[in-house]
């Protein structure tokens, strides 16, 4: 009988100190984000991103919406990156499925080491269609990884942190420029996703100038975008990010007198697959 007792004391204590333990955890987790956590880059990492590009006129009015899978992989060899299977669709009306989907066989493994030399023309293969599009997954991927690690050592719990060396005019591999205006960062939280603990960073960046100019078309306008990165505080890697972008330019076609205005939304998810 004492035995018995004996062990449910320990027991208790056992449970005890280890929801101290728990708590304790999380209030470090909301004191400061880990000094010392270090991206292991030889960790193998696959996701999927969806991105879909949808057309209104500046009424809000539905014109078309075009969508972009593609699978990315990190933690190759040499630090590269790769893409496969990359599909785009399209769709007429919000009120229909996606239909026409198509394999971007010019994307299919194709494989770099992450740096601003992907804004060089070069850097890019020949693509037979939807080229800034194709080429906006590689910036897009690009700008979640800055957002999860450039500025992570700066960050305090809930107090805006600015981005002043992102912001910047970058060369879009020479078909225009878009320009970073004032990018701003902000550990939200921690959360649990894919089995990690995570810090919630949010970003956003507003009003930045946009020109697109070639022998097909001429854009000017503006973009706001906005969203989240999820950065497992076990190995830094990201575990989930979003991003909204809203975008109003002036289009002017070979041959038109006047440009004709439009509204395009691109949302993007990025889910962690391996």
């Amino acid at each position: 009988m004492k035995t018995r007792i004996l062990l449910m004391i320990v027991s208790a204590f056992l449970a005890i100190s280890s929801s101290a333990q728990t708590k304790s955890d999380q209030v470090n987790y909301l004191l400061e984000l880990p000094k010392d956590l270090e991206l292991d880059k030889g960790i193998q990492q696959k996701y999927l991103m969806t991105v879909n590009y949808i057309d209104f006129d500046m009424f809000g009015n539905f014109k078309k919406e075009t969508q972009i899978l593609g699978e990315y992989t990190n933690g190759l060899k040499d630090e590269k990156v790769k893409w496969n299977n990359v599909f785009i669709s399209n769709r007429n009306s919000d009120e229909q499925g996606f239909y026409e989907s198509r394999k971007m066989n010019s994307m299919e493994d194709f494989s770099y080491v992450p740096s601003t030399k992907m804004l060089n023309p070069e850097s890019f293969p020949v693509f037979s269609s939807n080229t800034t599009q194709l080429q906006n997954l590689v910036w897009d991927m690009m700008a979640f990884e800055v957002f999860a690690w450039e500025y992570f050592d700066s960050l305090k719990l809930n107090v805006e942190f600015v981005a002043k060396s992102a912001n910047t005019e970058v060369d879009l591999a020479g078909s225009g420029t878009f320009e970073n205006k004032d990018i701003r960062l902000n550990w939200n939280g921690i959360s649990k996703i894919n089995n990690e603990i995570c810090a919630i960073i949010e970003y956003t960046a507003m009003n930045n100038p946009l020109m697109i100019k070639n022998d097909f078309i001429d854009i000017k306008g503006r973009s706001h975008y906005w969203g989240y990165v999820y950065v497992s505080l076990e190995d830094k890697q990201i575990e989930y990010a979003m991003m909204n972008e809203d975008v109003i330019m002036e289009i002017k076609f070979p041959g038109q007198e006047n440009a004709q205005s439009a509204n395009t939304i691109r949302k993007i998810t990025l889910k962690k697959i391996q």
